[in-house]
């Protein structure tokens, strides 16, 4: 019997120590990686999807701006995500903004430079996969996010 208790004495703890450690966390992302970061930019390699290079690249850049939006870039100025962690809330809440941003391509005007680094390389069906080194001038995007009350300007 005392084994018995022991048993689901430790089988508790155990349940409660793995539950705990499952609390939320920025979730990092295997297809976008810090590479550098100075004087309000940062510089990070994405990976992008497409039927061609061109999709493919902006699949890459889009990539970027999500990871900085809504996830934030663990090593980088950056850690955090600069609009918030819930990605559908956001976008649904500030849809007039990000229909803009994303659809007609404003994103693109924080980009500062995007270097294909490989060859496409063909995955499932007919899309192809190719790694990005994209530079976004983080701080120009923050003042676009608070000049469109999409964020609060820090301290204010």
């Amino acid at each position: 019997m005392k084994l018995y208790l022991l048993f689901i004495g430790l089988s508790l703890c155990f349940s409660l120590g793995v539950t705990s450690s499952c609390s939320y966390k920025t979730t990092p992302t295997a297809s976008v990686n810090f590479l550098a970061g100075s004087n309000g930019t940062i510089t990070m390699r994405a990976i992008g999807i497409g039927i061609n290079t061109e999709d493919a690249i902006n699949d890459a850049e889009k990539n970027a701006m999500n990871v900085i939006l809504f996830r934030g870039l663990p090593e980088s100025e950056q850690k955090l995500a600069l609009v918030g962690s819930n990605e559908l809330e956001e976008l649904e809440k500030n849809k007039a903004y990000f229909s803009k941003f994303y659809g007609a391509n404003r994103y693109k005007t924080f980009i500062m430079s995007s270097i294909n680094t490989t060859e496409l390389i063909i995955k499932k069906g007919s899309k192809k996969s190719i790694a990005v080194d994209i530079k976004i001038n983080y701080q120009a995007l923050k003042r676009d996010l608070e000049q469109n009350n999409i964020i609060r300007k820090f301290g204010f």
